[in-house]
């Protein structure tokens, strides 16, 4: 009898378990549409962890953003992207971040097989580029410097606002106004493609992509001199729609 309440006991332990897949000490398990880590073999109650959930053809994705700056609850832990998959938000894999973690944004492609993850402060992003790849999960292929979101516009591209980084801001203290230009990026060729390339005289945001059209919304802001980005009234600001090329 003792044997056999040890094995119901462990049969039992791994039923319990089964939800958050065994975690181990620190991980964060999803319960009831809520978040929780497990601490000392307990499941502590992630107050401050929002749940999203993104639909893709390959079901449902959910993830929980940790940042340790930000949440009481998860002092000390990595910060960065606990995955889900399913209806079932099976654990899926973690993504560090090693900053500002809160600032987190994720892009699924339509297939759900690749994802674009997004951080960094108000005027410029980090993204890097993964695919799901077995027995691996999520796997970075590539990284950008980019502002604003990853916009994809076909289950393998996507397209970006890349950012030179190494030419500066455009003007003394103008941090949010940067040489940027439209780019987009072929996952299957793995190659980065210019839409739109700045100037010294013109910078290009992408804001949206028209599937009826094909074509990306783009939008342009000029100066008739580089001096003249120090001057907001001197810059000129004017919508274009671009044709996306046919994939290679």
């Amino acid at each position: 009898m003792k044997l056999g309440r040890c094995i119901l006991g462990s049969v039992m332990a791994c039923v319990l378990c089964a939800g958050a897949a065994c975690a181990a000490e620190g991980d964060v398990v999803l319960k009831e549409g809520k978040a929780f880590r497990m601490d000392s073999g307990r499941e502590t109650l992630l107050k401050d962890c929002e749940l999203k959930q993104a639909e893709t053809e390959a079901g449902t994705w959910s993830w929980v953003l940790v940042d340790p700056a930000q949440s009481e609850d998860m002092k000390g832990a990595e910060g960065g992207v606990y995955l889900f998959r399913g209806k079932e938000t099976r654990p899926a894999g973690f993504l560090p971040v090693k900053e500002e973690a809160s600032s987190c944004r994720l892009f699924f492609s339509p297939s759900g097989e690749k994802l674009v993850l997004s951080w960094g402060m108000e005027y410029i992003q980090h993204l890097s580029y993964y695919e799901l790849e077995v027995g691996k999960g999520f796997v970075s292929k590539a990284t950008f410097e980019a502002q604003g979101p990853a916009i994809w516009v076909d289950p393998h591209r996507f397209a970006i606002t890349s950012v030179d980084t190494a030419k500066g801001a455009r003007a003394a203290g103008k941090f949010d106004l940067w040489w940027s230009s439209v780019v987009l990026y072929d996952s299957v060729e793995k190659e980065r493609i210019v839409i739109k390339e700045a100037t010294a005289t013109r910078n290009y945001v992408v804001n949206g992509v028209n599937d009826g059209k094909g074509t990306l919304d783009v939008f342009e802001s000029s100066v008739k001199a580089p001096k003249d980005w120090a001057d907001e009234s001197k810059v000129k600001d004017e919508e274009l729609s671009v044709p996306i090329p046919a994939a290679g």
